[in-house]
């Protein structure tokens, strides 16, 4: 009799994933609409000692200032024995089964990148084929300041609730990938620059994409919307949006979302509570911590 043949289980999705850990974490991006980004928050990760099945997205870990000690990690043909380091940030390729040991309580930022969102990047920013580009395992990684910056703001974006919505986290999705195609990637082939880095977006392109904006202020704006409307990939978009106004476009939205505020606080007929969500915020403490870094005065006194 012919013996069965078992074939391997796929990789698990960010949700399948949180059944194969054995904590919960506090913070999470699942409900905020991210794409092709899932952050995860646990400020008191317990002593573990688990097999983590393969991952079909990227895995960056991010500790903050308590660290895994005594641990012993193996990930393919990568091997880390000793304690963490602070700031510093471990990735795990999509695929790869990664067995985890450690022993103290300790706070991390675990970050799953989507291969789609990847991919997209590599072709868009660099023309690079995305089945020529590789990410090692890395653990405990300080080499590239830049990639933990970015990893550091998305943690203060999912922690402070998402203020910036779909657009800031999104926007700096983007910037993470580049920086990690430029800084923790082996790939076939050298980046000799990045591609269309130059130019402006044509006026009536910016036009199109301000009306868009102000009409749906209120909004969870995603940067694909705005992209869609200038005809542009969203990585050339940010991009040109950027060269173009002196802002990325979650900090345009930002300013326009003050802007209006200010105009209905002036009015005088509507509730500071009421202004904030008329306006795109999802409270008024939202509203007051804008308000005040970009007009210098809390809504309440500006009134």
């Amino acid at each position: 009799m012919a013996r069965a043949v078992h074939s391997p289980k796929p990789p698990l999705t960010p949700d399948d994933r949180l059944a194969h850990v054995p904590f919960a974490f506090q913070h999470t991006s699942a409900n905020l609409g991210w794409r092709g980004l899932r952050v995860e928050h646990d400020l008191q990760q317990p002593p573990s000692d688990l097999v983590h099945p393969p991952l079909e997205c990227m895995l960056l870990i991010l500790n903050g200032e308590i660290v895994p000690q005594r641990a012993d990690h193996r990930c393919a043909d990568a091997h880390y024995q000793g304690d963490g380091l602070p700031h510093a940030v471990t990735l795990v390729p999509a695929g790869a089964e990664s067995r985890w040991r450690w022993q103290n309580t300790c706070d991390s930022t675990q970050y799953q990148l989507s291969p789609a969102l990847v991919a997209k990047v590599a072709e868009e920013a660099f023309e690079l084929d995305p089945s020529r580009l590789h990410f090692p395992v890395r653990y405990y990684d300080q080499s590239s300041p830049d990639v933990i910056s970015t990893l550091t703001a998305l943690r203060g974006e999912l922690l402070n609730g998402g203020p910036g919505g779909r657009l800031c986290a999104e926007s700096l999705a983007n910037v993470l990938v580049v920086q990690m195609i430029r800084q923790m990637s082996n790939r076939q082939g050298s980046i000799r620059g990045m591609h269309g880095s130059g130019g402006r977006l044509a006026r009536h392109a910016l036009k199109a994409v301000e009306e868009y904006i102000h009409a749906h202020l209120d909004q969870n704006v995603a940067l694909a919307d705005l992209a869609e409307v200038a005809n542009l990939s969203e990585f050339h978009f940010a991009r040109l949006f950027k060269q173009t106004t002196g802002l990325p476009p979650y900090q345009f939205v930002i300013h326009q979302r003050v802007e209006r505020a200010k105009r209905l606080i002036t009015a005088g007929r509507l509730p500071l509570s009421q202004i904030a969500v008329e306006v795109g915020f999802s409270d008024q403490s939202q509203l007051n911590r804008h308000f005040k870094r970009l007009v210098g005065v809390t809504p309440r006194r500006f009134s």
